[in-house]
């Protein structure tokens, strides 16, 4: 059976063709995704119509549920083991959007690197704080409970809108016809303000705590389709983190998923809910708990650092250069350095965010270590530093029996050094699996699993 995965990413849209029972995908797709200028929002519409574009061209290409005559000559043999069964979304997760009765957007999609949130209120507290001493649980500026809190407030929720949702519940509505959303719990729970353990939101907290939860979308049941996009049933948006997890591991119970794409995450999976406020505890396909260390601080920072050499060498040459290359060069040569950086170039989540220490700093900058290549090998180890101190905090009774970490997401699968560093740091060996595109595969087998 063959299923489609698409995967709705902040800096790029991704869609694979996935067959069941093999690692390597069978067709890849993608397109760049970018914000609105001067902003952290993204065009709904812009979005829908770059998968519905991937789509055309899966179907050209024999992937699809189209007939010989739409396909390019050299697919259309193949047609008949080439329909695909079903079709998967997976999505960047908390940000939010609002569409009226009739399903269409009417507000731009709010992402997860949203900073309302840290705006001050009248008494002084930002949003953020203000709705996590209000509802007794973490919540965080681009988190989507946050969001519209703070839209609400402010009277800029727009007129005609009726509901909220995610981009992926969106594209999900666009290919499929609905008029309202229907969320997944891995979707629902990264807007902020959902119990884990009950699983759905925190209705009355989010009353009590000032927040009009009439807009919140309605959640879906186990194996629930959106609906059809030309026959073919299609899934409920998942959450990236769950269906990167969900593609990328095989053995969750004994090993450590550590992703980097625009930000970062180490996760762990355990059938049992522990209580800690050290992770972001997230539902995970019905079958546990996802316990996550995310950080705004992945491979966007590594491009800052490539973009810092580049602008050096532009102004004192006149010179235009790529400078990944030359850096995976460089820091392979400095294997250790007594430079320290903390490349937390987007600050922290919460209350750590908005202290003197909140964003990067470089420490112990000797005339031994004034050189390019410790300079890439400390921001590096700067990265992988941060991912173990979150997983550290993790409940002992989740990491013990770790025996290795697959790595996922472009930021550790083209950067050798961070795969280097990130072994170095916890102590055990990084694999990389076959299936690249983790998150839309993991959404293309979640929804073979889920619908077939």
């Amino acid at each position: 059976m063959k299923s489609l995965g698409i995967d709705i990413g902040t800096t790029s849209i991704c869609l694979v063709c996935y067959e069941e029972g093999r690692e390597k995908l069978l067709f890849t797709a993608s397109r760049q995704n970018e914000f609105l200028p001067g902003t952290f929002e993204q065009d709904p519409e812009a979005i829908v119509e770059k998968v519905k574009d991937m789509l055309a061209e899966a179907e050209r290409n024999g992937f699809g549920a189209g007939t010989a005559d739409t396909m390019d000559s050299s697919a259309a043999d193949a047609m008949e083991s080439s329909i695909v069964d079903s079709i998967g979304i997976s999505s960047q997760m908390h940000g939010i959007l609002y569409v009226d009765a009739d399903g269409c957007a009417v507000s731009p999609f709010y992402t997860w690197k949203d900073e309302k949130g840290r705006e001050l209120m009248e008494d002084g507290r930002s949003y953020e704080a203000c709705l996590s001493q209000s509802l007794g649980m973490p919540v965080f500026s681009g988190f989507g409970t946050v969001t519209h809190f703070c839209l609400s407030r402010k009277g800029l929720i727009p007129g005609r809108a009726v509901k909220l949702a995610n981009i992926g519940d969106y594209v999900a509505m666009r290919l499929t016809g609905r008029k309202s959303p229907l969320t997944d719990e891995s979707i629902a729970a990264s807007f902020g303000g959902y119990d884990v353990q009950e699983g759905d939101f925190a209705r009355e907290k989010l009353e009590q705590a000032g927040v009009d939860i009439s807009y919140y979308p309605e959640l879906c049941r186990r194996g629930e389709a959106a609906g059809t996009y030309r026959g073919i049933p299609v899934s409920c948006a998942f959450g990236d983190n769950q269906a990167s997890f969900y593609g990328a591991l095989d053995k969750p119970e004994t090993q450590i998923s550590v992703n980097v794409g625009t930000g970062s995450q180490v996760s762990l999976f355990d059938s049992r809910y522990y209580r800690t406020a050290a992770a972001d505890i997230r539902p995970y396909f019905h079958k546990g708990c996802l316990y996550v260390g995310a950080s705004l601080n992945g491979g966007k920072v590594y491009e800052k650092l490539a973009a810092f050499f580049e602008e050096i060498v532009y102004e004192f040459t006149g010179q235009n250069i790529q400078a990944f290359d030359q850096m995976a060069r460089l820091g392979a040569e400095k294997k250790e350095t007594g430079l320290m950086i903390t490349p937390s170039l987007y600050g922290k989540r919460g209350e750590a965010g908005s202290g003197a220490d909140a964003y990067g700093t470089i420490k112990n900058l000797t005339a031994d270590d004034f050189h390019a290549s410790d300079f890439i090998r400390a921001y590096v180890k700067g990265m992988a530093d941060e991912l173990y101190r979150m997983y550290l905090e993790f409940p002992e009774e989740i990491r013990r029996g770790r025996t290795e970490i697959v790595a996922s997401g472009n930021g550790i699968r083209k950067n050798p050094l961070m795969a280097e560093e990130t072994a170095k740091v916890f102590g055990l060996p990084v694999i990389f699996k076959d299936t690249q595109e983790e998150a839309a595969a993991g959404a293309a087998k979640a929804a073979l699993d889920l619908l077939a």
